[in-house]
C-alpha cells in the first residue's frame, strides 16, 4: 500500500514549481526595467518596478493554482493536503519573491551606479499620488497598482515585510477566484472578483492606517477602525480568505 502523500510534500513541490516560473517573470520583469532604463531619463529601480509588477504576478499565478487541485486529486492525494501544501507554497513565495527582487536591484545599482551616470528613483512609490477626484473605480484601480510602499533605504525589514505580506494577499485572492470559477461557474467567479477587489482594499486601508497614510476618500469610513486594530483586521482578511478558499475547494467537480 502507497504511504499517502503529506501536505509539507505536496507544499515543496508546488513551491519549486512555482519558483521555476518565478525565475522566468523576473527575467522578464528585468529586460522590461534594462529597456526603460535605454530609453527613458527618469526610471523606478527594479525593487520599486517590482513592488507593482510582483503583485499582479501574485494574482495570476493565485488564480492559475487552482488548476493543481484536479492533478493532485488524480494523482490520490487528498483536497486538504493540496490546499495546505498550497498555503505553504504561496507563504514561501511571499517570502523569497522581495528578497529576490531587492538582491537583483542591489545588483542592478551596483552596475549603473559604477558604469553610467543614471539615477534610479528608488522612492518614487512613496511619492505618487494620482488626482482621481473620489472616483471609487479610480481608488480601487489605485489600491491595487500602487500598494503602500515604504523604501528598503528607509527601513529594509519592514520594506521587505510589507512587499511580501502584499503579494501574499493578491495570491491567495487570485486562488479564491480560480476556486470560484470551478467551483460556481462564471456568475459565482464574476461576484468573487467583486469579493476579491473589496477584500484587497480593506487590507490596502488597514495597512494604510497602520502606517498612518491617509485613506482614499471612498475608503475614508474606515477611519474608524482603531489603529490598533489594524493589523489583526489584515489577518481577519487573510483568514476569511483561506476559509473561503477551502470551502470552495472542498467540493469542487474533478474532471478526469
Amino acid at each position: 500500500m502507497m504511504k499517502p502523500v503529506s501536505f509539507t510534500k505536496t507544499g515543496l513541490d508546488l513551491f519549486v514549481l512555482q519558483l521555476s516560473w518565478t525565475f522566468w517573470a523576473l527575467g522578464i520583469f528585468l529586460l522590461i526595467n534594462l529597456g526603460r532604463i535605454l530609453f527613458l531619463s527618469h526610471v523606478d529601480s527594479f525593487y520599486s518596478a517590482g513592488y507593482i509588477a510582483g503583485n499582479i504576478y501574485m494574482l495570476v499565478i493565485g488564480i492559475i493554482a487552482i488548476g493543481f487541485l484536479t492533478y493532485y486529486v488524480e494523482n490520490g492525494i487528498t483536497r486538504k493536503n493540496y490546499f495546505l501544501g498550497n498555503v505553504i507554497a504561496s507563504i514561501g513565495l511571499s517570502i523569497v519573491i522581495p528578497i529576490l527582487i531587492y538582491g537583483i536591484s542591489l545588483i542592478q545599482q551596483f552596475v549603473i551606479n559604477r558604469f553610467t551616470s543614471i539615477v534610479l528613483n528608488e522612492d518614487a512609490l512613496e511619492n505618487v499620488v494620482i488626482d482621481i477626484d473620489g472616483n471609487i473605480f479610480g481608488e480601487i484601480i489605485q489600491s491595487v497598482i500602487l500598494t503602500p510602499f515604504i523604501s528598503p533605504e528607509t527601513n529594509l525589514i519592514l520594506s521587505l515585510a510589507l512587499f511580501s505580506l502584499n503579494i501574499f494577499v493578491f495570491y491567495i485572492i487570485g486562488w479564491l477566484i480560480g476556486a470560484a470559477f470551478k467551483r460556481l461557474g462564471v456568475i459565482g467567479g464574476l461576484l468573487f472578483i467583486v469579493i476579491g477587489i473589496a477584500l484587497i482594499a480593506v487590507k490596502d486601508s488597514m495597512i494604510r492606517l497602520a502606517m498612518g497614510i491617509p485613506l482614499f476618500e471612498s475608503f475614508s469610513f474606515l477611519d474608524i477602525v482603531p489603529e490598533a486594530l489594524a493589523f489583526p483586521l489584515i489577518f481577519v482578511v487573510i483568514v476569511v480568505t483561506l476559509m473561503m478558499i477551502r470551502l470552495l475547494t472542498k467540493r469542487a467537480e474533478i474532471d478526469i
